[in-house]
């Protein structure tokens, strides 16, 4: 029994030695951690080791006291900058995620711009290229003004990449519609041949031949037929044409 009470005195001088100096001593830094944690430690691994084991354990209650609380000093120490270094991560992704968001924003604009852009360019190519090529009462053939006309906008379209150039014939009512039709076919391939002949690729050219569906002039409108004996020419892209292929195959 006096083992103990000494021992649990001798542990109680041990851990009041470690605040008592402190204050003794003010001009020192009063957080020194590791001091602090180690002094804790030795003191209660003193009481403890002097209870199991007298003086000796006293001696081994004392070391094992200063290592756990050096320990604990190490853990804390590396769970602050651990603690320190995930506030960073978060703050880093944070301001990678805002940053992405904004690249995706400003490229999602330029995107809109360049389709905005992409369609104008095309409404505008389509109506450059609208084009009517007029014919003679049950004629096909092209005179030669016409195909010097041609072949210079076949020079123009070819560096357009995917520009593909859409041909519809027509005729006036007049004549059976067999006939009309045969007609208006005649007159888109008499058009699409000028038009490869100016360095056109053929399967950049598509025809379909409408005959007298689009007819609208009576039959004493002697000029209004004029206007319906015609191919009428338009620009399309590589899905368009593709569409229209579709359509007019048998």
């Amino acid at each position: 029994m006096k083992k103990q009470i000494i021992a649990l005195a001798v542990g109680s001088l041990l851990v009041t030695s470690s605040f008592a100096g402190p204050r003794n001593r003010a001009h020192r830094h009063e957080s020194n951690h590791a001091a602090k944690e180690e002094s804790i430690g030795v003191g209660s691994g003193a009481a403890i080791g002097a209870l199991a084991g007298g003086p000796i354990g006293l001696i081994v209650g004392a070391a094992f006291g200063g290592w756990l609380g050096d320990r604990m000093h190490t853990e804390k120490t590396a769970r602050h900058a651990a603690e320190s270094r995930a506030t960073e991560l978060n703050a880093q992704a944070t301001t990678l995620a805002t940053s992405l968001a904004a690249s995706e924003r400003m490229v999602a604009t330029k995107d809109a711009a360049l389709t905005t852009e992409r369609i104008a360019h095309r409404e505008d190519l389509q109506e450059a290229l609208s084009v009517e090529v007029f014919f003679r009462t049950e004629e096909s053939g092209l005179g030669t003004a016409t195909e010097e006309r041609l072949a210079r906008l076949a020079a123009l379209i070819e560096p357009m990449e995917g520009a593909v150039i859409r041909l519809d014939g027509h005729t006036d009512a007049r004549g059976t519609q067999a006939f009309n039709t045969t007609l208006s076919s005649e007159r888109a391939d008499a058009v699409r041949a000028a038009l490869i002949k100016g360095g056109l690729p053929a399967e950049r050219v598509i025809i379909t031949a409408s005959g007298e569906t689009d007819s609208v002039a009576a039959e004493k409108d002697v000029d209004g037929m004029a206007l319906e004996r015609r191919v009428q020419m338009s620009v399309v892209d590589g899905d368009d044409a593709s569409r229209v292929a579709r359509e007019v195959t048998p």
